[in-house]
């Protein structure tokens, strides 16, 4: 990562690539070890990675986006020139927010006051040692470069546009007295307390003062001014107007990214999927002739030998005459192709990044469980599409009403990262599940669930969606979130590098299964500890200890109690951070729709469902 602002561009910090989809988006704020940043938009990016193909998420992109989305590309990133400090290949970054207050004396300003912060970066190789300093401290007496490294002001202001701005603090400060001061210079002063922001703004040059804590909350609206519209990723203006709420930095809801997820499939069923697969080369051919030649003799094109070059060449003119081969040929819903491999494993159906094989069921399970699959090789393409603040979007909604876009204009790529992994795949019993779902249709923490959902859809001005299986989706979710703690204390990994996927289907074709995985970036994968846990003798232990944890919670009987009263929208009950609740890299859902209720008797309403 560079700073645009430097005079000389230079490397600051770094990033892992997966990072640019979850917390270092475009538009997200980054705490370095010295300074705070903003990633800027794609723009700006002078440099790209290479192009990652995966043709079932570029149609889910361009769905999204819209067609001149043409391209995934990785992070700009080259092991050749990591090491070197004032490398031009990276993502641009800005200092943000541009307040910093000097540890010393308190000093909070601008760094773009002259004469008073400088920005000191004088060991190329230690990135971590770049920061702002207070040139002119008085309580500092060591030459610059040894100063103590200002931190970021951490109050921002946000609206629900994903609108981001500076906190206003010199009109905030003097807001109550007779007008802005000649040459205002304030400082920031903490106090200890546990009812709020006791964070104090005076203006030496006055006297005027005031708490932070008055612009906080809902009443604290009325104490900020309307929004100006501000994009600092695209380092534009835009009208707004909208009400700014304070925010502060780092705080979560900050930024949530829009993104979207496809595993890679085998394309060696049917032709045109697999010239689909290699679109890029057979698409700009020009004759029959040239297709022949290339199926002798590109390796990666053998899968096609099994067919003539005229019906090879037949299949890529008809697809030429659909003008968008990708997104037209491929179906509406991408888990649709997941779930049915999955579902149907075959060894046959298998390459260097796919590999899935049925595993018995446990037995004491099997009530529960249809299928077990042992997924030992998988590989997954995540791409960023924008990114919201404030509220996050709905489970895999690509288009929420408050999308803040990457880039001015069409974009004709978004970023992208792949990585390897295993995984294992759970197939419910569909008639057990829809039975057990019609039982408990109107149960009276299910119907509390709808009206809370009513409420969340209204809040964010979205249309109602009576088509959503509360009940299907919340069994299946909370499932996934105990095995997943559980498989993190058996497995090696983390919790927070477990990732869930969650198939509901449609109501014509209701599916009920989900996906555990973990992957890294690395071209070899992850090391197995997960997929080994789905094996019959480990998985009836995993589910075991998984339903045995579902029966307490060290906030019970307050977790186990709870289901959302009105006029909250809360889309959890009998859940919380002590024994459900996920990091935000691994559940889908930001934590909704969970209820321990639903798999063990907690308070004996008869909701769970029968093992």
């Amino acid at each position: 990562m560079s700073p645009t602002a430097a005079r000389r561009v230079t490397r600051i910090g770094q990033a892992r690539p997966s990072q640019l989809m979850t917390t270092a988006g475009v538009g997200a704020v980054l705490d370095l070890p010295g300074l705070s940043v903003v990633v800027h938009g794609l723009s700006a990016w002078t440099t790209t990675g290479a192009t990652i193909r995966e043709p079932r998420l570029l149609a889910e992109v361009q769905r999204a986006l819209g067609p001149s989305v043409q391209e995934l590309r990785a992070a700009p990133w080259d092991p050749n020139d990591s090491k070197d400090p004032w490398t031009s290949r990276g993502v641009p970054v800005s200092t943000f927010p541009r307040w910093v207050r000097c540890p010393a004396c308190s000093r909070l300003g601008p760094v773009d006051s002259t004469g008073q912060f400088e920005f000191v970066h004088r060991w190329g190789r230690r990135p971590d040692l770049a920061k702002w300093v207070h040139a002119g401290c008085a309580r500092q007496n060591n030459a610059v470069s040894r100063r103590r490294p200002c931190v970021p002001a951490r109050f921002l202001v946000a609206c629900d546009r994903g609108h981001l701005d500076e906190f206003p603090y010199v009109d905030f400060v003097h807001q109550a007295g007779a007008g802005i001061c000649d040459g205002p210079i304030l400082e920031m002063r903490d106090s200890g307390s546990t009812l709020g922001p006791r964070v104090n703004i005076r203006c030496t040059q006055c006297g005027a003062s005031r708490n932070i804590s008055a612009a906080a909350g809902p009443r604290g609206v009325a104490e900020l001014p309307h929004c100006r519209g501000r994009h600092p990723h695209l380092q534009r203006f835009e009208p707004c107007g909208e009400s700014l709420r304070l925010i502060v930095l780092g705080a979560s809801n900050m930024w949530f990214g829009i993104t979207a997820t496809a595993l890679h499939l085998p394309h060696g069923q049917g032709i045109e999927e697999q010239v689909l697969q290699h679109w890029d080369i057979l698409g700009a051919q020009p004759s029959v002739d040239l297709v022949r030649a290339l199926l002798g003799g590109m390796p990666a094109l053998r899968g096609l030998r099994d067919h003539s070059p005229e019906d090879v060449w037949a299949v890529i003119e008809r697809i030429r005459a659909v003008q968008q081969p990708l997104s037209d040929a491929q179906p509406v819903d991408i888990l649709d192709a997941e779930w049915e491999a999955f579902s149907r494993p075959t060894t046959l159906n298998k390459d260097d990044d796919f590999h899935a094989v049925p595993e018995p069921v446990p037995g004491a399970y099997g009530k529960l469980l249809d299928q077990v699959v042992l997924v030992k090789r998988l590989r997954e393409v995540q791409a960023l599409l924008g990114f919201t603040r404030i509220s996050a979007p709905e489970r895999r909604d690509l288009q929420p009403a408050n999308l803040v876009p990457l880039g001015a204009g069409e974009l004709s790529w978004v970023p992208a990262a792949e990585r390897r992994g295993e995984g294992i795949f759970l197939q419910l019993h569909e008639a057990a599940l829809a039975s057990w779902a019609q039982r408990v249709h109107d149960h009276p923490r299910i119907e509390a669930l709808r009206r809370a959902y009513a409420t969340w859809l209204r809040n964010r001005d979205r249309p109602a969606d009576p088509d959503f299986p509360i009940p299907r989706y919340v069994l299946l979710h909370t499932l996934s979130h105990l095995l997943i703690r559980q498989a993190s204390l058996d497995c090696g990994y983390s919790s927070a590098s477990i990732r869930e996927r969650i198939y509901i289907g449609t109501p014509g074709n209701p599916t009920a299964g989900l996906l555990l995985s973990t992957a890294a970036s690395d071209s070899e994968g992850t090391l197995g500890g997960l997929v080994a846990l789905g094996e019959q003798k480990w998985l009836g232990v995993l589910l075991q200890g998984a339903l045995a944890d579902a029966m307490s919670c060290s906030s019970d009987p307050l977790c186990a109690d709870r289901v959302p009263v009105p006029p909250s929208d809360a889309l959890h009950a009998a859940a919380c951070h002590a024994c459900l609740f996920a990091s935000e890299t691994t559940c889908e859902a930001g934590n909704r729709w969970l209820d321990r209720a639903v798999l063990v008797d907690l308070t004996g309403d008869k909701l769970a469902f029968v093992l």
